[in-house]
Order: C-alpha cells, then sequence, then structure tokens
C-alpha cells in the first residue's frame, strides 16, 4: 500500500451499495469527490475492492463491509448508510424529508399503484389487486435477507372469516370499485368494498339489494375469530354465534424498518339500521391484527372499534349517517342523532324507499401500533351475525405507514 506524506491514515471500504442517487451524509463511507488517495493509481474503482484512504489515524484499519454498523439489520455492503438506522433497503419512503430512505437511488418517490380504471377491474379476484386499491404497493419476498429484505405484502388471500376458501357464487362480495355512490377513494383511484351481500352499487350487473331480497348463501356457514362475535355493551350477546355470508381480505405484510404504526380508512354500510339495532344478529366489521407489539386482550385482536371498546355494527357510536330516531327493544332503546345525514346513503344500494332505514358510519380512520420490521398478519372482514339476511358493506382505502408510534389501537374521525 503507498505510504502517505501525513502520519494518520484509515482505509474506508466504499460500499458499492450506495448507488449514484444514494446518501452521502458524514459517517456513511467518503465521497470520491472528497479528498484523499487511491491505493493503486489507477483510478477508482469498487468494483475491484479499492479503497480510498483519508488522513485521520496512524493504523490503516478498514471498515468491515461485512458489519452492520447502525444495528438496523443490514450490513455496510447492503445499506446507503450504515450510520442512520433509518435508512436501508427494508424502509419506507417518508414523504417530503428529502431523504432516499429506502436507498433505491431516487428521494420521496411516491407509491402509485393503484391507478387502474379497467371497466372490468371491479371483479378481480386476485388478492394482491385489492393490496394494491387499498393503498399497499409492494410486495415483498419470504425469508428474504440482505438488501432483498424490503418492507411490503408478503401475501394475500380472499377468503373466510375462518380463513377458509370461498365458495361458489362469493366473488361478487368483494370489488375494487371506484366510487361507492356519491364516495369518491380516499386516495388514488380505487377503492376496497367488502360485503355480507354484493359488494356492488346499483348501476353494476351483479347488484342484489341488501334489504331485499339480499344475498344469502345458506352454505356460507363458519366460525368468526376467537373472541367473536361482540355486540355493544347493553345489547344481547349473539345466541347463533356463526359468521355467515363471511368474505376476508388476508394480509401478512412486512412491516417497514422506519414505522411504528399504519392507518387506513373505512366506512362502513347496514341495512340493519333501524330495525335491528341492539339486536343478537348485528353484523359487523373486523381488522384482526396479528402482530408481536402486544394488544390489549380484551379486545380480541380486533383494533377497530368505538370509544367505548365496541366492535363496528349498527350499534357503534360511529353509526351517524341515517335519519334521525329512537331505536330498538323496550328497555335498550338509543336515540340516533345522525349528525352526517343520509345524503352517503344515496345511490350506494342502502337507500330504501323508507328512508329511515339503512345507514352508514361515514368515514373513520384505525391507527395501530406495530414494530419495526416484524411481520404482521391483518384480516379485514365483514359478516353475518346469526343469519344470512339484511347485509353490511366496508369500504376501505387510504393505507399510510408512519413513523411516529401510537400507544394502542384507536379509531376516530379523520382530521
Amino acid at each position: 500500500m503507498k505510504s502517505l506524506a501525513a502520519p494518520l491514515i484509515v482505509a474506508l471500504a466504499f460500499a458499492t451499495a450506495c448507488s449514484a442517487g444514494a446518501d452521502k451524509s458524514p459517517g456513511n463511507g467518503p465521497d470520491p469527490s472528497e479528498t484523499g488517495v487511491d491505493p493503486d493509481g489507477g483510478g477508482f474503482d469498487p468494483s475491484a475492492g479499492d479503497a480510498w484512504e483519508l488522513e485521520v489515524n496512524s493504523d490503516v484499519t478498514p471498515i468491515d463491509p461485512e458489519a452492520d454498523n447502525d444495528g438496523d439489520g443490514y450490513l455496510f455492503k447492503d445499506d446507503c448508510n450504515d450510520g442512520n438506522k433509518e435508512v436501508n433497503p427494508g424502509a419506507y419512503e417518508v414523504p417530503g424529508d428529502t431523504v432516499d430512505n429506502n436507498c433505491d437511488g431516487t428521494v420521496d418517490e411516491p407509491d402509485s399503484c393503484d391507478t387502474v380504471t379497467d371497466l372490468n377491474h371491479y371483479k378481480s379476484t386476485n388478492p394482491l389487486d385489492f393490496a394494491r386499491a387499498l393503498g399497499l404497493c409492494r410486495q415483498a419476498k419470504a425469508g428474504a435477507v440482505g438488501k432483498e429484505r424490503t418492507w411490503g405484502v408478503i401475501s394475500a388471500q380472499l377468503v373466510r372469516a375462518d380463513g377458509s376458501p370461498l365458495l361458489a357464487g362469493q366473488n361478487v362480495q368483494h370489488g375494487i370499485l371506484k366510487k361507492f355512490g356519491p364516495l369518491a377513494p380516499r386516495a388514488g383511484k380505487n377503492m376496497v368494498v367488502l360485503s355480507s351481500g354484493t359488494a356492488r352499487t346499483p348501476d353494476y350487473p351483479e347488484f342484489i339489494g341488501p334489504r331485499s331480497p339480499s344475498f344469502q348463501n345458506f352454505g356460507n356457514k363458519v366460525t368468526p375469530p376467537a373472541g367473536h362475535p361482540k355486540n355493544a355493551a347493553g345489547c344481547p350477546e349473539p345466541f347463533i354465534r356463526t359468521a355467515n355470508d363471511s368474505v376476508n381480505l388476508k394480509l401478512k405484510i412486512r412491516v417497514p424498518t422506519n414505522a411504528n404504526s399504519f392507518q387506513f380508512d373505512f366506512n362502513f354500510y347496514s341495512s340493519e339500521y333501524s330495525k335491528f339495532v341492539c339486536s343478537s344478529y348485528n353484523d359487523t366489521f373486523v381488522a384482526i391484527l396479528d402482530s408481536k407489539k402486544p394488544l390489549d386482550p380484551k379486545y380480541a385482536k380486533n383494533i377497530s372499534f368505538d370509544s367505548k371498546g365496541s366492535p363496528v355494527n349498527v350499534n357503534s357510536g360511529f353509526f351517524e349517517a341515517c335519519t334521525p330516531g329512537t331505536h330498538g327493544p323496550i328497555g335498550k332503546t338509543k336515540y340516533f342523532s345522525c349528525p352526517k345525514g343520509t345524503s352517503e346513503l344515496e345511490g350506494t344500494g342502502f337507500w330504501d324507499s323508507d328512508p329511515k332505514q339503512n345507514g352508514a358510519t361515514s368515514w373513520l380512520e384505525t391507527k395501530a401500533p406495530v414494530i419495526p420490521g416484524e411481520e404482521i398478519t391483518l384480516q379485514f372482514m365483514i359478516w353475518d351475525t346469526g343469519d344470512n339476511i339484511l347485509d353490511s358493506t366496508v369500504l376501505l382505502d387510504n393505507w399510510r405507514w408512519d413513523a411516529k408510534p401510537t400507544t394502542g389501537p384507536v379509531t376516530d374521525r379523520p382530521k
């Protein structure tokens, strides 16, 4: 190795994983434009194992390309900034921070996968299309290591509440729609629609009215997730505990290494308003999360519930798009003020010649904690509780990762 006039020398291995657009912040290895000495005099060539020598120490100390200096699970050779554990190939791109978070050579690039406008896209049976419509744009490889270990959807399924395959005729219970009556997607071009009836509006040929005749598949009775079905406090628990006409979008996802929580938006519609308020037959939407992050066991893994811990059904405190009135059995009546009115029901199929029937929550937002880099399973499911008549539908959209942690799952109106 060539000697330098000054006594202090350190050889810093320049990681080939750092692309031309990678972060060159201090501590990540020298930039060829900086002052230094090419050790063999033949021009800098990282593929040939060259290193830049800077005058900082009397001993030559090479940085190990097999080391993980910031403890983020990615080796120096695969990491474009091995001095910052929030930057690596497994991170998500944080909008507007001017950092190449995911080491792909570009900065602040948007994830824009939800762009399909094909007229027949609504009846897709590809579960990954549903993940993309939700806003989960990236796929990830199971068992991936090194720089191949990125965040994204590892697997996606359209199944029933117990994870078993859908039955013949159930494809109408899920859909990817460009609008739902007067409602546009919360993000992108499409939204996910799941239903215990038909995931369609009256302008689609497969639509069946949620009240009459309603969709019924009498062979579709399965066991719901452990701890379910549940009803709002003060309302009777179901005496028939099967999940009927259920549909489930089941996703296995690797969490980005810089994400501590995620968010999604949903809107629950039900034809059980108003005649089945506080009954034992209430249809239910749940979002069942399996994560290494501890969750309160009383919610039975469900992360979407109202301020009183009640699951999302017609008795939820969020049920506000409806015609006002007092409903429920004697001794258990509840007054619905319906501050959202009925405009969100028109054109959806959840509108009747009797305007007192049908209702919805309007858009809500759930936020839940996760552990950076872990693999989670999230199941969005809806079912008829105890019977097969009178249908409910949920809209899902606008998935976001967030670097900020949250103390526990919370559902509220979007800000």
